[in-house]
């Protein structure tokens, strides 16, 4: 892969969030990224662009915390994303010169994510692996490691720390180091702030994992641990031990070696475990054991069986996310018209009782409504009604950005004073969504815009309502107080000047019915290959799917 191609992948499919709404796209951005890169290359006083504020986008876990993930400016993600693609081959050098991680970081193209999410089946393996060789296993992970992470570690872990501290002053040495550049470049994304490093941008993955790199080069250094002992994914590591005495002392060794690069682990999440205890809930074979029935006598008892046992599940295990895994699973079932009001109404239910459905129940509402189902609206438009009042003070933007979008999808008409709780947010995401029903007709009476409209300005571009400052004007939904602003900014003039555009109003929800089980990754794959002393080209990767099938990141939370 060339460094244009790369480029192209961290712009394209690793640039926004991929909990945002389908209609949310950088595609345009990742085809014009040679024009425009060059166009900005030109520019006077480059490279020194304008430092960005990142806008925040609040999403849900399973548990009452939430995670705010980040929608870096165009201007500053190009830029981090442009470093590491020319620079891969020094990042990839130092990705593999000490990794414990569950896989190797690549990537990739023409994938849903430029640098794919980590194979959960692989890690779930690899622990029960290391549990079968040890009577003891140290499970620990870095507190808010992403939000924490000191950007001034970047050139810590990819030179060491020892090199950058002798030539921090060393203009001449330092400065052209690609670690100080890459610290630079996270750090004008978010207005020089040197705490946490944006989530959400594939690239952030990547410079998260040159961190975890060098606290596993650390780890090793003092105890040196054999490979088939030890397992880190992202920032979790499960180390065996034979003895518990031997795990409680290596608590204190990579505690050690996160505080060298200002980072905690997490004191409730760090436990030694006996291995005998270590075992798979039973929660996702039973759901999985338990399907819901395409026969007409049995399909209405065994959706209320389905969701009873789901309902239990989730209650008994609060930190795993049942639901959503019982929701997801929904995909594949075929739903009789004459049992549609039943399933509507668990599918209603489970987006109540856990924020994180949300979008599989908007996808399968609107899959069933595309193929004639009586899909109730009023109550779903109730649902959307509650949904923004009660997520609207508390600035939900995931719940709200959803729940608009649904109304979208199922063309429902939302009264003004429903929606009012909205456009007090300082969220593009919910703007553009609500902007574009609005467009469509679908808001009943007058709204106040005044907050986004305030933000289009020159410098509104370079804040955290960059995205609907840039895109209202782009597509005539706001008007600006004063015309031009995009044309007289330096930078959003060359996208402009393209028609990037950041909301596709015409794009849809993918077939879910459609969608295959995501497939193993190439370590799951050449991990069973060296198990069984099989050759890679006698391995069927459709049956190792069906075979080590596990829950995964389908409940695990984000």
């Amino acid at each position: 892969m060339s460094k244009s191609e790369r480029l192209k992948a961290l712009l394209s499919a690793g640039y926004f969030p991929e909990e945002l709404p389908p209609a949310f796209t950088t595609a345009d951005f990742a085809k014009y990224r040679r024009a425009i890169g060059d166009a900005w290359a030109a520019l006077p006083n480059y490279p020194q662009y304008p430092r960005t504020n990142p806008e925040r986008f609040s999403i849900p876990k399973v548990t009452d915390w939430r995670r705010e993930l980040a929608i870096v400016n165009p201007i500053a993600q190009y830029h981090v994303a442009k470093l590491i693609a020319d620079d891969w081959q020094q990042i990839r050098k130092h990705l593999t010169s000490c990794s414990f991680g569950v896989e190797e970081v690549e990537i990739k193209f023409d994938r849903d994510r430029a640098v794919p999410t980590p194979d959960f089946r692989l890690v779930s393996l690899r622990h029960s692996e290391i549990s079968a060789i040890h009577n003891h296993a140290l499970v620990a992970d870095i507190s808010r490691f992403y939000s924490t992470l000191y950007t001034h570690a970047i050139p810590w872990g990819l030179h060491t720390k020892a090199w950058a501290k002798a030539n921090l002053n060393n203009a001449a040495v330092y400065d052209p180091s690609l670690g100080a550049r890459l610290d630079k470049a996270v750090r004008k994304g978010q207005d020089n702030q040197t705490i946490g490093i944006p989530v959400g941008p594939d690239t952030s993955r990547i410079i998260a994992e040159i961190v975890a790199v060098s606290i596993d080069a650390r780890v090793q250094a003092e105890l040196k641990l054999a490979v088939e002992s030890i397992v880190r994914n992202v920032d979790d590591w499960y180390i065996g031990f034979d003895n518990a005495g031997q795990a409680e002392e290596a608590i204190a060794v990579l505690a050690a070696a996160a505080r060298d690069y200002e980072l905690e682990i997490h004191p409730e999440k760090t436990k030694v475990v006996n291995s005998a205890n270590e075992v798979q809930a039973v929660w996702p074979t039973a759901l999985r054991q338990s399907p819901i029935s395409s026969d007409f006598s049995e399909q209405s008892k065994t959706i209320d069986h389905y969701f009873a046992q789901a309902f239990q599940f989730a209650a008994e295990y609060k930190r795993s996310n049942v639901l959503r895994f019982a929701v997801n699973l929904l995909r594949s079932v075929d739903i009789l018209k004459v049992n549609w009001p039943q399933f509507e109404t668990y599918l209603l239910k489970a987006a109540r009782a856990n924020a994180t459905t949300i979008p599989m129940v908007v996808h399968l509402l609107a899959l069933y409504n595309a193929k004639g189902f009586p899909v109730k609206k009023d109550r779903i438009a109730k649902f959307i009604k509650d949904t923004i009042a009660k997520c609207g003070p508390s600035a939900a933007h995931y719940e709200i950005a959803w729940a608009l979008f649904l109304a979208k999808m199922l063309r429902i008409t939302l009264p003004a004073d429903w929606v009012q709780p909205v456009t007090k947010l300082e969220s593009s995401a919910c703007a553009l969504v609500l902007l574009d029903l609005r467009q469509m007709g679908l808001i009943d009476g007058a709204i106040d815009v005044s907050l986004w409209t305030q933000a289009m300005t020159v410098k509104g571009l370079e804040s955290n309502l960059w995205l609907v400052a840039y895109e209202a004007d782009l597509k005539g939904w706001l008007t600006p107080p004063t015309a031009g602003f995009v044309q007289n900014h330096l930078y959003f003039a060359e996208l402009r000047r393209r028609n990037v555009s950041f909301y596709d109003k015409e794009r849809r929800l993918k077939n879910v019915r459609r969608s295959k089980p995501k497939k193993p990754s190439d370590a799951f794959v050449r991990h069973m290959a060296a198990l069984r002393s099989w050759k890679m080209e006698e391995i069927d990767a459709q049956d190792l799917l069906e075979e080590w099938e596990l829950p995964g990141d389908d409940y695990g939370g984000y």
